[in-house]
Protein backbone atom coordinates (compact mmCIF):
# COMPACT_ATOMS: atom_id res chain seq x y z
CA UNK A 1 0.00 0.00 0.00
CA UNK A 2 1.50 3.20 -0.69
CA UNK A 3 -0.46 7.19 -1.36
CA UNK A 4 1.52 9.73 -3.47
CA UNK A 5 0.29 13.39 -2.44
CA UNK A 6 1.95 16.16 -5.17
CA UNK A 7 0.97 19.59 -4.21
CA UNK A 8 2.07 23.14 -4.71
CA UNK A 9 2.37 23.62 -0.87
CA UNK A 10 5.42 23.06 1.45
CA UNK A 11 6.98 20.40 3.01
CA UNK A 12 5.77 21.40 6.54
CA UNK A 13 1.87 22.07 4.97
CA UNK A 14 2.05 18.68 3.51
CA UNK A 15 2.77 16.59 6.25
CA UNK A 16 0.55 18.39 8.53
CA UNK A 17 -2.39 17.37 5.86
CA UNK A 18 -1.16 13.81 5.48
CA UNK A 19 -1.14 13.39 9.54
CA UNK A 20 -4.66 15.22 9.54
CA UNK A 21 -5.73 12.78 6.50
CA UNK A 22 -4.62 9.29 8.17
CA UNK A 23 -4.91 11.15 12.47
CA UNK A 24 -1.20 10.83 12.86
CA UNK A 25 0.18 12.41 15.84
CA UNK A 26 3.12 10.87 16.06
CA UNK A 27 6.33 14.06 15.90
CA UNK A 28 8.58 13.58 13.28
CA UNK A 29 12.09 12.42 14.16
CA UNK A 30 15.16 11.86 11.52
CA UNK A 31 17.78 9.09 11.42
CA UNK A 32 21.39 9.95 11.74
CA UNK A 33 21.47 11.13 8.03
CA UNK A 34 18.15 13.23 8.16
CA UNK A 35 15.48 10.47 6.59
CA UNK A 36 12.07 11.91 8.78
CA UNK A 37 10.33 9.69 10.25
CA UNK A 38 7.05 9.17 12.35
CA UNK A 39 7.50 8.68 16.10
CA UNK A 40 5.93 5.76 17.04
CA UNK A 41 3.84 5.44 14.19
CA UNK A 42 2.78 2.45 12.39
CA UNK A 43 3.24 4.41 8.43
CA UNK A 44 6.56 5.26 6.69
CA UNK A 45 6.94 8.42 4.40
CA UNK A 46 9.11 9.87 2.35
CA UNK A 47 9.50 13.91 0.39
CA UNK A 48 10.81 15.64 -1.97
CA UNK A 49 10.73 18.97 -3.85
CA UNK A 50 11.13 20.62 -6.96
CA UNK A 51 10.31 23.83 -8.44
CA UNK A 52 6.91 24.92 -6.99
CA UNK A 53 6.14 20.88 -5.61
CA UNK A 54 6.15 18.96 -2.99
CA UNK A 55 5.62 15.10 -3.54
CA UNK A 56 5.18 12.70 -0.32
CA UNK A 57 4.78 9.20 -0.33
CA UNK A 58 3.04 7.47 2.49
CA UNK A 59 3.41 3.89 2.91
CA UNK A 60 3.33 0.82 5.09
CA UNK A 61 7.07 0.23 4.73
CA UNK A 62 10.40 1.77 4.28
CA UNK A 63 10.08 4.34 0.68
CA UNK A 64 11.84 6.68 -1.03
CA UNK A 65 10.92 9.43 -4.07
CA UNK A 66 12.24 12.12 -5.95
CA UNK A 67 10.85 14.41 -8.18
CA UNK A 68 12.51 16.63 -10.62
CA UNK A 69 11.92 18.94 -13.09
CA UNK A 70 13.51 17.77 -16.05
CA UNK A 71 16.56 18.77 -17.22
CA UNK A 72 19.91 17.24 -18.18
CA UNK A 73 23.62 17.33 -17.20
CA UNK A 74 25.85 15.80 -19.29
CA UNK A 75 29.25 16.34 -16.57
CA UNK A 76 26.84 14.61 -14.01
CA UNK A 77 26.13 11.65 -16.42
CA UNK A 78 29.52 11.09 -16.72
CA UNK A 79 30.27 11.39 -12.41
CA UNK A 80 27.52 9.08 -11.51
CA UNK A 81 26.58 6.94 -14.07
CA UNK A 82 27.79 3.63 -15.03
CA UNK A 83 28.99 2.55 -18.50
CA UNK A 84 25.53 0.71 -18.84
CA UNK A 85 23.63 3.48 -17.61
CA UNK A 86 25.23 6.22 -19.85
CA UNK A 87 24.47 4.30 -23.14
CA UNK A 88 20.64 4.42 -22.25
CA UNK A 89 21.11 8.40 -21.37
CA UNK A 90 20.70 10.36 -24.56
CA UNK A 91 18.11 12.66 -23.56
CA UNK A 92 17.05 15.35 -20.80
CA UNK A 93 13.92 12.89 -19.91
CA UNK A 94 16.42 9.74 -19.59
CA UNK A 95 18.71 11.90 -17.74
CA UNK A 96 16.11 12.98 -15.35
CA UNK A 97 14.55 9.33 -15.20
CA UNK A 98 18.41 7.83 -14.22
CA UNK A 99 18.96 10.55 -11.31
CA UNK A 100 15.31 9.84 -9.54
CA UNK A 101 16.14 5.97 -9.53
CA UNK A 102 19.48 7.24 -7.97
CA UNK A 103 17.95 9.28 -5.38
CA UNK A 104 14.72 7.53 -4.67
CA UNK A 105 16.75 4.55 -3.60
CA UNK A 106 19.35 6.11 -1.47
CA UNK A 107 16.94 8.11 0.09
CA UNK A 108 14.71 4.57 0.72
CA UNK A 109 18.45 3.55 2.35
CA UNK A 110 18.16 6.44 4.73
CA UNK A 111 21.61 7.43 3.99
CA UNK A 112 20.83 9.86 1.22
CA UNK A 113 23.39 11.38 -1.31
CA UNK A 114 26.30 10.52 1.25
CA UNK A 115 25.87 6.87 -0.16
CA UNK A 116 27.43 7.92 -3.82
CA UNK A 117 24.93 8.35 -6.51
CA UNK A 118 27.59 6.27 -8.57
CA UNK A 119 27.25 3.37 -6.51
CA UNK A 120 23.47 2.93 -7.14
CA UNK A 121 23.27 0.56 -10.53
CA UNK A 122 19.15 1.33 -10.90
CA UNK A 123 19.41 -1.40 -14.05
CA UNK A 124 18.97 -3.90 -11.21
CA UNK A 125 15.92 -2.37 -9.22
CA UNK A 126 12.41 -2.30 -9.54
CA UNK A 127 10.69 1.72 -10.02
CA UNK A 128 7.59 3.35 -10.52
CA UNK A 129 7.82 6.18 -12.61
CA UNK A 130 5.48 8.80 -13.41
CA UNK A 131 5.52 11.77 -15.30
CA UNK A 132 4.06 15.09 -15.33
CA UNK A 133 4.04 18.30 -17.17
CA UNK A 134 7.96 18.81 -17.11
CA UNK A 135 8.31 16.63 -13.83
CA UNK A 136 9.38 13.82 -13.27
CA UNK A 137 8.39 11.22 -10.18
CA UNK A 138 10.19 7.94 -8.91
CA UNK A 139 9.28 5.95 -6.31
CA UNK A 140 11.93 2.99 -4.47
CA UNK A 141 9.98 -0.17 -2.40
CA UNK A 142 12.63 -2.22 -2.55
CA UNK A 143 12.32 -5.29 -4.77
Amino acid sequence: MYKIYLKKMSSKELINLVKKEYNINSDIIYNKYGKPYFKDNKYYFNISNSGEYTALVLCDKEIGIDLERITYRDKVIKRICNSKERELVNNDIEFTIMWTKKESYVKYLGIGLEYGLENVNTLDKKYKLFKFNDYILCIYMGD
